[in-house]
């Protein structure tokens, strides 16, 4: 036996003293690639480091959701109202009698909102509303609630109907929202519990794939069969009959299909059967592919669990990305914010409009935006192929185990930052151009209804959208694939692109075998987590010291606390949806290289 040691933090592992099987180094096999991309990529970062430096310092995201009076002064932030961050509507007597009248056209700001207390009867009588609502002495005073920045009136008292013309805007929406954001804090526990319970779920559905993953793709593959034989035996015995089950209207709108209705019901029949019998061919036909295909997604979670480091990628994969989202479209917030603002007379409806500089500076920031969060999508995916790789190289030793290092996805990331960076910035910005694209033509749609809808630009705007989101997806796809021959390799991103595609194409039957069962389980996956975790925090935050008014855990919506965990439980299962499929990606993908080398080339990775 020899040694090597893990080339993160230097432990030694053993080798096999074999002559056919030897220690397969594949961090010495890399060198550097596309450096000017890289160029490019830090050039880039610079400057919109720069950009963004200075947003912190002109820009102010209070300006999109603070209130402004009749002056046109964003309360709290502009001079004169810098204390005064609420806005406020002045009120007096109705003219017919019984009620208030708010002006609606001039509000104004104020330190904060009266509550109805003695202390805060005289509060809105003050110079702002003496100037808006003509004296004084005609004003009254109200009661309001805090929604956000805004004195609104509370309608549980009879103040006049005039209130409901800020309410209307507000107060229903904000009702709900207020109990919502007021039941969050209360609910971090739940928010943990969930979190912590998706883990839980997460790793478990990855031990029932990685003993099960065949099963599974037969009873969906049954199911679906079962489920077509069925629809079609429905329709083909009820044609001609179905409509006489609708009621008036909808046999109104399907009038046109009345004479055709039993012709339409039987295609409709025999398509199904027709999707049955496929189904059962391609069970019949691509039984190897099948094999093969759940073969990866076992032995990927496998790899998981054999390499520990890789169990902890997806909760960093959420953290990390999640961070860069959020201090991303804060940027871009801050950046909106700094455009010129017109504001409607209530003091809430305001807009926005860019002059051609800052529209060029909204576009680059939005292309850096994407620019930056694909990068980080593309050194992940390079980290779990990396790690994957080295899994099915290193050889088996005398009992059947495989000595992995222990810091594989490190070394990955080490990998990817110091050799690679040019080819992963190259993948990320055609990703992220495509997708500006495609904003940039949903923004063109949207213009030409409300021009009026010219028919012949919408279809030549619905054809530019197909071919590029065409493009985007199987540039997504061949991404991945270019990643996974990188890791292998050490090629650069267009070296390594038209090697997956030959790759793609050489395995296409086994990839759309894997593409379909990953779906399969993927959204399996999520679907159950999320149920699972949601059913458990609305279980929790129904009962106990959660529903009990008088404690101070007590949540108000139980519902919006439900749907925050669902959002939280849904990231983790996807991340741990991700893993799977890349892991499995790079399996097949060295599977079929290996294929396509001499048998004698990697004998230990043959040997599965």
């Amino acid at each position: 036996l020899g040694s090597s040691r893990c080339g993160v933090c230097g432990m030694k592992r053993d080798l096999v003293d074999n002559h056919e099987d030897e220690y397969y180094d594949l961090k010495s096999s890399h060198s550097c690639t596309d450096p000017l991309c890289c160029l490019l990529f830090v050039g880039a970062l610079l400057g919109f480091g720069n950009l963004y430096g200075s947003l912190i310092v002109t820009g102010n995201v209070g300006k999109l959701y603070h209130g402004i009076d009749w002056g046109g002064r964003v309360c709290g932030l502009d001079t004169g109202v810098e204390e005064k961050p609420y806005l406020y509507w002045c009120a007096s007597a109705s003219a017919s009698g019984g009620g208030l009248h708010f002006n609606t056209q001039k509000p104004v700001c104020v330190a904060s909102c009266p509550d109805g207390s003695l202390t805060s009867m005289f509060f809105n009588m003050n110079a702002e509303c003496a100037l808006v609502s003509g004296s004084l002495s005609q004003m009254l005073s109200y009661k309001t609630q805090t929604l956000g920045h805004y004195c609104i009136p509370d309608t549980s008292e009879d103040q006049g109907g005039t209130s409901q013309q800020i309410a209307s805007q507000l107060n229903d929406m904000g009702t709900f929202a207020q109990q919502a954001l007021g039941s969050l804090p209360a609910a971090w526990p739940l928010m943990v519990g969930a979190f912590a319970c998706s883990l839980v779920l997460g790793y478990l559905y990855l031990v029932m794939l990685r003993h099960c993953a065949e099963a599974l793709i037969y009873l969906s593959i049954g199911l679906c069969t079962l489920g077509s034989l069925a629809l079609g035996a429905y329709l083909w015995l009820n044609a001609g009959t179905l409509l006489q089950g609708m009621d008036r209207g909808s046999r109104q709108e399907a009038s046109g299909l009345t004479g055709h209705e039993e012709l339409a019901t039987k295609v409709a029949a025999i398509v199904c059967f027709g999707l049955a019998a496929l189904l059962v061919f391609m069970v019949q036909c691509l039984s190897h592919s099948i094999h093969v295909a759940s073969a990866c997604v076992e032995v990927a979670c496998e790899v998981l669990f054999e390499m520990p480091s890789l169990l902890l990628a997806p909760i960093v994969k959420v953290f990390v990305k999640g961070l860069a989202f959020l201090v991303l479209l804060f940027g871009f917030l801050l950046l909106y914010s700094t455009c010129e603002m017109t504001s409607g007379e209530d003091g809430m409806l305001r807009h926005f409009s860019p002059d051609d500089n800052q529209k060029l500076t909204l576009l680059f920031y939005l292309i850096m935006a994407i620019w930056i969060l694909a990068f980080i999508s593309a050194v992940y995916q390079f980290m779990v192929a990396y790690s994957v790789v080295e899994y099915y190289h290193t050889p088996f030793d005398h009992g059947g185990d495989k000595d992995v290092g222990c810091c594989e996805v490190l070394e990955g990331l080490q990998v990817a930052l110091m050799y690679h960076p040019g080819s992963l910035a190259f993948g990320s910005l055609l990703i992220a151009l495509l997708s500006v694209l495609q904003k940039i033509i949903e923004y063109a749609e949207r213009q030409n209804q409300v021009a009026g809808g010219n028919r012949i630009v919408a279809c030549l705007l619905c054809i530019a959208a197909c071919l590029v989101s065409c493009c985007k997806d199987m540039l997504q796809r061949v991404s991945r694939c270019a990643y996974i021959d990188m890791a292998i390799t050490s090629n650069n991103f267009c070296d390594a692109s038209q090697q997956a595609l030959g790759t793609i194409a050489a395995m296409a039957a086994s990839l759309g075998i894997l593409t379909g069962a990953t779906f399969v389980f993927s959204v399996f996956g999520v679907i159950s987590i999320c149920l699972c975790c949601g059913a458990f925090t609305y279980h929790a935050a129904s009962t106990g010291a959660f529903a009990d008014a008088s404690s101070e855990s007590f949540i108000e919506s139980p519902v919006a606390v439900t749907v925050a965990a669902l959002a939280i439980s849904a990231l983790v299962a996807f991340a741990f949806m991700d893993i799977v499929d890349m892991a499995s990606d790079s399996l097949l993908y060295c599977y079929q290289m290996d294929r396509q080398k001499d048998s004698t080339a990697t004998p230990a990775a043959r040997r599965r």
